[in-house]
Formats: structure tokens, sequence, C-alpha cells
């Protein structure tokens, strides 16, 4: 069973251009880990806009349980690196826009708050938090919405190490707890060995899926991993792929 399919699909931004991405096809199955790497300006960021609904692609298709993506739904949801809250909204408030746009319930807030730590800053507006506060709140607005799919686009590409660690933590307690599928675009190997069940290499000019990874070394904390030789041959076999 699969939740998301792309078949062959090429995206230009500029008619008569050359494709930024070029025959992409991979499929995504339900409460999945997918990581996209590759070299910066590769297209990575242009493949989840067009599995977003935001671009339109300019040749194959792109289907969520069968049905073609055509525009933006909350059934496919983005965490930017720049987490695109709401400074005027306190915590809650931020956090509960989306069901409430949609008029639909809550319930699980309080779990939600609870195990990302925020409990204490409900009332909290957003201008006064820190980074990793704000990033919390972006992880746990996006997960309250239940997206069948979600989508990070360098969300902690920003984070010193230790709070970088700290949402490692936090987006799998939250994922176990809400078991959707997430596609998590990155440019750091560790972090892909860490966070993708299934890792996928998009490299060259126009960016095409050069190799594609089953992850023995999926959550595996790094200090273990990089004692174990088998790790140190993986990262190597991935960094030649994307340099």
């Amino acid at each position: 069973m699969t939740l998301l399919d792309i078949n062959h699909v090429d995206y230009c931004y500029n008619e008569g251009t050359s494709p930024t991405i070029h025959n992409i096809s991979l499929t995504v199955c339900p409460n999945s880990t997918t990581v996209i790497i590759g070299p910066s300006g590769i297209g990575k960021t242009t493949l989840l806009n067009l599995i977003a609904g935001y671009l339109k692609p300019s040749q194959g298709t792109l289907t969520m349980n069968g049905k073609s993506i055509t525009g933006p739904s909350w059934k496919r949801g983005v965490v930017f690196q720049t987490m695109a809250l709401y400074p005027w909204l306190n915590v809650r408030d931020n956090i509960l826009f989306g069901p409430k746009m949609r008029h639909q319930s809550s319930d699980d807030f309080t779990m939600l708050l609870e195990k990302a730590g925020l409990t204490h800053y409900v009332n909290r507006p957003i201008y006064t938090l820190s980074g990793g506060l704000k990033q919390r709140v972006a992880l746990v607005r996006a997960f309250i919405n239940h997206p069948p799919l979600l989508m990070l686009d360098e969300s902690f590409g920003a984070l010193d190490n230790h709070t970088r660690a700290e949402m490692h933590t936090l987006l799998f307690d939250l994922w176990r707890a809400t078991q959707n599928a997430m596609i998590i675009i990155t440019h750091d190997i560790d972090e892909a060995l860490f966070l993708g069940q299934q890792i996928v290499v998009i490299n060259g000019h126009p960016g095409t899926i050069k190799a594609e990874y089953k992850n023995s070394f999926f959550q595996q904390p790094v200090s273990q991993a990089y004692a174990e030789p088998t790790y140190l041959k993986f990262r190597n076999r991935l960094l030649k792929n994307i340099c």
C-alpha cells in the first residue's frame, strides 16, 4: 500500500528552459519516514513544493491515495525552516489555528503540548520565545492537523546541535503518537541517517534521483553509529553520491 506516488516528474520554472528536476519517480508508504538529501540548489525544495501542491509539474504525475495532487491541502503539511508562525498570536492560538479554520476538534491538544514541553508556555506570545521553543510550536501545529503526510524542509538547519538533537527526539515522539508519513529534506548526512527509514539522494543538473537506500541505522544515535565500521562505509557511499 502506498500513500504518495511520484511518476516521471519534471519541473521547469520558465517555459522553454531546462528543467530544475527531471524524471523524478518516488513512492512513499504510510507511517514511514523518507529523507531527501542532496547539495543546495539541486531541486529538493522544488520537489517538496510540487508534493505540497504549491507548484504543478511540467511533466509527469503526483498522486496521493490514488488522487491527483492539484493544489495545497491540509493532508500534506509543511514545516519550513522559517517556521511561518503568527507572531501576534500566543502559543495556544498558533497551534489551534488549523483545526479552528477547518472546524475540527483538537482532542489531543493537551497530549501534544505535554510531549513538546510547551504546557507552561501556552499563553506566551510567539515573539517572546527562543528559536528552539518556536520550532516546537511549529511541529505541534503541524502534527495537530493529523496530515497523512508531513514534510519538513531543512526545519532544524538553523538550530545548534543540542537543540537539534532535542527536536529529533520530539519529532519521533510526535510521529509515533500520530502515525503519519514524513518526508524530510536535509543536507546533513548524519541527520539523514538518523531520521530516514528510506534515504533518497538527488543530484545533478537538472536534479535527478541518483540513489535510494533502505537505512539500517534509522534512529541510531550518531555517537553510537560512528563506532561501527558499517556506518562509516554507508556514510561515505552517501557522501560520494552527493558530492
